[in-house]
């Protein structure tokens, strides 16, 4: 435990660290596609009532279960259609987890176990990215996350039967949420850590301590309402949902998001980079019995849960950056256990404050090269800047990792670290600020609100731009566009408009209207006489046309 300074600097450090992470949850447009689309579900449930069926742009949207999307409509109603409101659940999740990592390191191998694995998570720039970004991936991670320590608790109480139970219907708590929240991977990833456990550390107490019976009643209870009323409400949900979003997206190319079998290693790796060292070495080094076997063996469930996240979506024909979150904390939990720490810390600071320089002069040269970008050289020279200041954050804490490592100075030489790669993951989302108009529809609804009448209709042709709705506060109408409205299109087809002619002839008819279209698009309207006039042009070759 510290004493005297060092925990009046702990406490003022943590203090510092609440507020920045808070902060930067504000201030950034919403980025396309994975921001626009899980604002716009939940102020969409607010706006329209149905808290069962989740609606898209006002379609049928049954993809993924509603939990984020309840919170976060809370959220909206409570502070306004705002960005930050609409990521405040996310931050939580972020920080809630990066508590239970600290706990769950202190109450396994002690305070400064907990330090490390604490530092070692807020210096990931995945964890911290996703901790800031509007997706599901950082609630699934926390209550992932929360199931795996609820359980680990659960069985370091085992010689208290009341704790232990308490423990244990917490965890099957969490994985229910887990599962209301991204689907059956809730379920999968702790019931397979279970198994593959009990099965090597032949372990059965473990398994007649799972209290079953309450257990599975509780996770009924929490899941199955939302699963029996959503089938009730859609005849098709329980085949749309259980085949086609899980089993055929893991088994079959159907979303068009395949990636080679190393993906989510090479993710993995950048997204830690600065204890990259370390996590090979606690991935490679299979875990040998620190307990007798039958006993509970906690850095054999660490292990095992990391290994089976990375080799299962590494199976999936459906890869995106984000899958991989839920083993990052896990991981560095793993790496804080003393057995690893004491054996390999000098060589792994220096390895993370090598990885810090390279990753600057990285930036600094890919910074050099902006100043002649093809997106104009008023945002080249922005981001010049921006990456400038992110390398010397990266270089300034490799020096100070690098001193202090050689004073034998480990843990605050892993904090300067740590605290460097959090600050220039912190920069880079402000920097983010300077792309608003490559990954975001804000500026096209700031310039339809100073253009279009009360009620004019608006369509989007032959693309669609996820964030748009939220920031009109009202839908839009697709035009010659399905993609993942397939299933809402097909219930109401005449919420939409299925081919250019088809649009061409409405477009005629109306005194009235907008549209955002490709450019592509609008130059083969305009060859077939279309009425139509630009009222602005924006990055990714889009155009904003009127009726008149």
């Amino acid at each position: 435990m510290p004493k005297g300074r060092d925990t009046t600097l702990l406490g003022v450090a943590a203090v510092c660290f609440t507020v920045l992470w808070f902060a930067l949850l504000a201030g950034r447009p919403l980025f396309d596609p994975d921001e626009g689309r899980y604002a716009e579900i939940p102020r969409e449930m607010l706006s329209g009532g149905d808290w069962v069926t989740p609606h898209l742009n006002g379609l049928v949207y049954l993809e993924k279960p509603p939990l984020q999307y309840w919170i976060t409509a809370l959220s909206l109603h409570c502070f306004g259609d705002s960005e930050a409101a609409a990521r405040l659940w996310t931050g939580i999740a972020g920080y809630l987890s990066l508590a239970i990592v600290f706990a769950l390191g202190r109450r396994l191998w002690g305070f400064d176990a907990g330090m490390r694995a604490l530092l070692l998570s807020a210096a990931s720039s995945l964890f911290v990215l996703l901790g800031h970004q509007l997706t599901l991936d950082m609630s699934l991670s926390f209550f992932l996350l929360a199931c795996l320590a609820a359980f680990l608790m659960a069985q370091i109480e085992r010689g208290d039967t009341r704790r232990g139970r308490t423990w244990m219907l917490g965890c099957w708590a969490a994985m229910a949420l887990a599962t209301l929240t991204k689907g059956l991977i809730g379920t999968l990833i702790p019931v397979a850590t279970l198994l593959l456990y009990a099965a090597w550390q032949r372990d059965g107490t473990t398994l007649r301590r799972l209290h079953v019976r309450c257990g599975a009643a509780l996770y009924a209870v929490i899941v199955a309402p939302w699963f029996v009323l959503a089938a009730r409400a859609n005849p098709d949900f329980l085949s749309f949902f259980f085949v086609r979003e899980h089993w055929l997206r893991f088994l079959t190319p159907i979303e068009e998001r395949t990636e080679p079998w190393w993906f989510f290693g090479a993710v993995l790796a950048v997204g830690i980079l600065p204890w990259l060292a370390l996590a090979l070495r606690s991935l490679l080094h299979v875990p040998g019995p620190s307990v007798p076997r039958g006993q509970f063996d906690a850095r054999r469930v660490l292990w095992i849960w990391c290994v089976f996240v990375l080799a299962f979506f590494s199976l999936s024909h459906s890869k995106l950056i984000p899958y991989i979150l839920p083993m990052v904390a896990p991981l560095a939990l793993l790496c804080a256990s003393p057995s690893l720490s004491s054996s390999s810390g000098r060589g792994s600071l220096w390895a993370g404050a090598a990885v810090s320089v390279a990753a600057g002069l990285c930036l600094l040269a890919y910074a050099n090269g902006l100043w002649s970008t093809a997106h104009g050289p008023n945002l080249g020279v922005q981001l010049h800047s921006e990456l400038t200041w992110i390398s010397a954050m990266l270089g300034a804490a490799a020096i100070a990792c690098a001193w202090l490592a050689g004073r034998a100075r480990m843990q605050w030489a892993l904090a300067s670290l740590c605290a460097g790669w959090f600050a220039a993951v912190m920069a880079v989302l402000i920097a983010a600020n300077s792309a608003q108009a490559f990954f975001s529809a804000k500026d096209i609804a700031f310039a339809l609100a100073k253009q279009a009448a009360a009620g004019a209709p608006v369509y989007s042709v032959g693309s669609y731009q996820q964030s748009l709705p939220f920031y009109l506060r009202h839908c839009v109408v697709l035009v010659d566009y399905r993609d993942e409205f397939a299933l809402g299109l097909e219930r109401q087809p005449d919420a939409g408009i299925a081919t250019l002619a088809e649009f061409l002839r409405r477009w005629e008819a109306l005194s009235d209207g907008y549209a955002v279209m490709p450019r592509f698009i609008y130059d083969e309207l305009s060859t077939q006489g279309m009425p139509m006039r630009v009222i602005g042009e924006f990055p990714r070759e889009l155009m904003l046309v009127s009726r008149r």
